[in-house]
């Protein structure tokens, strides 16, 4: 039981010493990439809404055609 403990202690130090390691993005990065992230998730949105009026449009054809 103590060489369990022993080792848990090892790895919150560690852990805490990697933390002190991360390079953080200023808010300015962040702001960028939120709105990049955005602008992609908007096009998607539109392509999938464009490709789900399209299909819609010739399965309602072919279905109501047979």
């Amino acid at each position: 039981m103590a060489s369990n403990s022993k080792g848990l202690f090892q790895f919150v130090k560690e852990t805490k010493n990697e933390i002190k390691k991360i390079t953080w993005p200023s808010k300015e990065e962040v702001k960028k990439a939120i709105g990049i992230v955005a602008v992609i998730c908007a096009i998607y949105i539109v392509f999938i809404a464009i490709a789900d009026f399209i299909f819609n449009g010739l399965l309602t054809e072919i279905l109501f055609n047979l």
